[in-house]
């Protein structure tokens, strides 16, 4: 792991659960040397990424603000997703959102809401559970077989007590269905509806789908819900082709 990459890591420490963090905490968390920690916390200050808040902690810094703001405004896959997505969502009535894989991490990246007013635990940004829900599988299914291999050995904790075979064969399937329905499995009540989508221009391998609640779900046609998402994703891969 380079110095880089260590330092970075700092970052992910910073949670709703654990918003704040002293330099002795965070070097203890990671195993780094006390004297390391100082160095990194010094330079991802003057970066912005952190701060100093109430005595000797720190939480995020403001920049993260403004690199949010950034991406909204110039990532392709947002800009090109967001017109069509919201679209959806005002015919549909259910909530639409786009999840993607950066590295082995996958998080919704652009939301729709519908008229439900969901309660939901993985919002945009929220890294989402690796093998739950019906946006990370499908997510996974657009994986080369080397890919997923790898998400699979660094995350060894998020498979535990799933057979590599039962992983492939789901995988399998929602590669030959087109898409994939999950019920409760992220939040009690709430039925996920997506399809996989891939971009190979732009090399993006992501999920599209619906949020909603079983309630609504037990009135849909799930065909014809397909068939929207699936139409929405010819959508955002035109705009797409015509971006930048």
């Amino acid at each position: 792991m380079s110095s880089l990459t260590k330092m970075l890591n700092v970052l992910d420490l910073f949670t709703p659960e654990h918003p704040s963090w002293t330099i002795e905490e965070m070097a203890e968390h990671l195993g780094y040397a006390v004297p390391t920690m100082y160095r990194y916390a010094k330079e991802l200050n003057n970066a912005g990424l952190l701060r100093h808040s109430s005595g000797a902690r720190y939480v995020l810094g403001t920049r993260i603000i403004e690199l949010d703001y950034q991406i909204r405004n110039i990532d392709p896959l947002i800009q090109a997703s967001s017109q069509a997505m919201r679209s959806l969502a005002e015919k549909s009535g259910s909530d639409v959102v786009l999840g993607t894989i950066y590295a082995d991490r996958i998080i919704t990246v652009s939301h729709a809401f519908g008229e439900e007013n969901l309660k939901i635990s993985f919002v945009r940004g929220k890294r989402m559970p690796l093998f739950k829900g019906a946006l990370s599988k499908c997510v996974l299914s657009t994986l080369s077989k080397p890919q997923l291999r790898k998400v699979m050995a660094d995350n060894t904790g998020e498979f535990a007590g799933l057979e590599a075979q039962t992983i492939h064969e789901q995988l399998k399937e929602i590669r030959k269905k087109g898409y994939w329905a999950t019920f409760s499995e992220l939040n009690q009540g709430v039925v996920g509806i997506a399809i996989p989508y891939q971009n190979k221009q732009h090399q993006i391998n992501a999920s599209l789908g619906f949020i909603v609640s079983d309630k609504r779900y037990s009135l849909m046609e799930e065909d014809k819900a397909v068939a929207e998402l699936q139409n929405c994703a010819e959508e955002i891969d035109f705009a797409l082709r015509h971006y930048g």
